[in-house]
């Protein structure tokens, strides 16, 4: 499973650049998001929910009765 960090490297930016590009920022240009768009997509990168949740401290959770 490949990681933001190899999306990063393989698309020779910081791994800050990479959340932007991820997450739709207007920070970066769009030359920079492309490249790492399609990093991502070269790596088959899905984010993982798991270490969303961990580092925002937030779960999103569905209960069905």
């Amino acid at each position: 499973m490949a990681t933001m960090k190899d999306v990063a490297k393989l698309a020779g930016v910081s791994l800050s650049t990479t959340s932007y590009a991820l997450n739709g920022s207007n920070k970066i240009s769009d030359a920079t998001r492309q490249k790492v768009l399609e990093a991502a997509k070269q790596l088959n990168f899905s984010p993982n929910a798991a270490a969303r949740s961990l580092k925002t401290k937030k779960q999103k959770l569905l209960v069905l009765f």
